[in-house]
């Protein structure tokens, strides 16, 4: 095998890895969607049995756990798309010794990324919905408090 021919099954095996990745972050997507519709259900089971914890204690449990888990999935988020940044950033160092730089000339017809009309990056708007999620849980313990506090 000669080196050109090498150099393109590595180039190939480093995008089979790169689309992995991708579908590892999706895997991780579903997994926090399912855990956080599992903790919504479970805190409506609570709401509904009235088993004698009061309200505001509730809320500050569930909302701390819905923090917590929400900075889980938003630096997993982060990680992932580091982890893609750094491949990505390898396929080009790649590109640049075999005929057609496929990645390269994809990403400058995107424009970079720069423009949104053009391209948007998925991470970005990815990773406001555990933002969104980590909101909503930190309303669920500031009401939690409030009640405790006799505020509302």
């Amino acid at each position: 095998m000669d080196e050109k021919q090498e150099l393109l099954e590595i180039y190939k095996l480093h995008a089979q890895l790169a689309d992995s990745v991708s579908k590892q972050r999706a895997t991780a997507n579903r997994f926090y969607v399912l855990i956080f519709s599992g903790l919504v259900v479970l805190f409506s089971a609570f709401l509904q049995r009235k088993n004698g914890v009061p309200l505001g204690w509730l809320m500050i449990g569930f909302g701390l756990f819905g923090m917590l888990l929400a900075w889980a999935w938003f630096i997993a988020l982060r990680s992932y798309c580091q982890l893609n940044s750094g491949k990505f950033q390898v396929l080009l160092a790649l590109e640049e010794k075999l005929a057609y730089p496929f990645f390269k000339r994809e990403w400058e017809l995107l424009g970079e990324g720069k423009d949104s009309k053009s391209y948007r990056k998925q991470t970005v708007a990815e990773s406001r919905v555990p933002m969104i999620f980590g909101i909503c849980f930190v309303l669920l313990l500031l009401i939690g408090i409030c009640l405790l506090c006799g505020i509302l």
